[in-house]
């Protein structure tokens, strides 16, 4: 929070080095490279290269051999505290984000330059700052709201109400869907678009039972020509071939592969275990996800690898995994491919739009035509029949956690929806997972919501009182 250095790279490059920031703000050229500076950190570690994938491996859909990472003491209820490296990692980079994009959102207006082009690059960091906030309230509830530069001093602010902070995301966001372009040219592929302020909108109102809200953001998405792909590209829309440039993406973290350095390029490839070359992986699909498909849905084979088919020319061997089953949504069929890969994170997709247009209308009106429509619409996609009509809302509300859950999976959706479907849905979850040897879940209340680092509060005690319990 307390240091930025403005990152002097292309929107697909972490920053390869930092200049001072009397000498910088001066041109339209130093706007762009901002802004990219905080795209740049989506692509960390501790953001869309591996935590988010890899949060299903907390939740029940997958499983963390590793102790390193703390994944699997998340869920095994050990050894997970307010010193552990996730929990500060995190908190890190999200401000990290936020600084830098208070950065752009404070300098970017006194530069001199097209004024359509300066709009564009503040709605840019005013969408991708409500992103990282929105994450922090997600994990942490109450936090810091910082919009300005700060001394030192200054920086030891107490953690505002989420409340608080839920307004600023939201002010944000309405301010980006104002100034954002609905598409880009090919040179700026991977930029956010109205279309994605407008669903990421969509999404923050439904964490926060906003429902009419998340409805009518929703819509607006709907106007804007997004649409689901064919069933036969499923599992394509989140590999090289379609990433970008297919009717349902809405927003993506931008990787760059195959430059030989390390970092650059996404690890889906080398954490998945399904590509021999790089070992068996770090999570996996867990029995119980497996078994949760319906038959006959095409998203089963384009999300797990099951023992004795074929990927990258290969015939898989469950032995090679501590669960017999390896993730393949988002991994390149291609055993040279490991942690240089190019394919993207999908953040934002229709799919999801259209999901929260279902459970929206489902909460304020009940199991009306339009949330049936709109669940049906994925269901048909994936090769089901649709949901059988005559559904209460409570059980209506039952099919379209499943289909998240099945639809969503390893995009990072998962354990967000089981922190806010609440303690109830997180236990019945933690306690299903039966299946992987000398592996038990635990489930503590504490776990609905992240501790604040302790090394954040050993510089700044009014970051106090800790969250409940830890």
């Amino acid at each position: 929070m307390l240091i930025l250095a403005v990152g002097c790279a292309d929107l697909e490059r972490y920053p390869l080095n930092s200049i001072g920031a009397p000498q910088f703000w001066a041109t339209s050229d130093d706007a762009i490279l901002g802004v990219n500076g905080v795209y740049n950190v989506l692509a960390h570690n501790h953001m869309y290269r591996e935590f988010m994938k890899h949060s299903d491996a907390i939740a029940d859909n997958a499983y963390s051999q590793y102790s390193f990472n703390y994944y699997l003491e998340i869920s095994e209820g050990r050894g997970f505290d307010a010193s552990s490296v996730w929990p500060s990692n995190i908190w890190k980079k999200s401000y990290e984000g936020i600084v830098r994009a208070n950065e752009v959102i404070l300098n970017v207006p006194d530069i001199d330059m097209d004024e359509t082009l300066k709009n564009r690059i503040i709605g840019e960091a005013k969408f991708l700052r409500a992103l990282f906030y929105f994450h922090l309230t997600n994990l942490y509830q109450d936090v810091p709201l910082v919009t300005a530069e700060q001394t030192i001093e200054e920086s030891l602010v107490p953690r505002d109400s989420k409340a608080v902070v839920l307004d600023q995301i939201l002010e944000d966001l309405n301010a980006a869907v104002s100034v954002l372009p609905v598409t880009y040219g090919t040179a700026e592929t991977g930029r956010a678009t109205q279309g994605a302020a407008w669903a990421l909108m969509a999404r923050v109102h439904l964490y926060n039972e906003n429902y009419a809200e998340a409805l009518s953001a929703a819509d607006q998405v709907t106007e804007l020509g997004y649409e689901l792909l064919e069933t036969e590209d499923f599992a394509s829309m989140f590999l090289p071939s379609l990433e970008n440039n297919s009717s349902e993406s809405i927003f993506e973290v931008q990787f760059l592969g195959n430059t030989g350095s390390s970092g650059v390029g996404s690890s889906f490839n080398s954490s998945s275990g399904a590509v021999p070359a790089f070992g068996a992986g770090s999570y996996h699909p867990i029995q119980e996800f497996v078994d949760f498909f319906e038959e006959g849905d095409i998203r089963k084979d384009a999300t797990v690898l099951q023992d004795g088919q074929d990927f990258a020319g290969i015939t898989f061997s469950g032995v090679r995994t501590p669960t017999g089953f390896a993730v393949i949504k988002g991994v390149i069929p291609d055993e040279m491919v490991t942690g240089d890969g190019d394919a993207n994170f999908v953040v934002l997709r229709y799919a999801e739009v259209l999901l929260t247009i279902a459970e929206a209308e489902n909460e304020l009106n009940g199991p009306t035509a339009t949330a049936y429509e709109a669940v049906n619409k994925i269901r048909t996609r994936a090769g089901l029949e649709n949901l059988p009509e005559g559904l209460s809302q409570d059980e209506l509300r039952v099919a379209i956690k499943r289909e998240r859950r099945v639809e969503l999976a390893f995009e990072g959706h998962h354990y967000f929806d089981l922190l806010r479907y609440g303690g109830e849905d997180l236990k019945a979850a933690m306690e299903s997972v039966q299946s992987v040897p000398s592996h038990e879940r635990v489930y503590d209340e504490k776990l609905l919501l992240w501790p604040v680092p302790q090394a954040e509060i050993n510089i700044n005690p009014n970051l106090l009182p800790q969250n409940p319990n830890w």
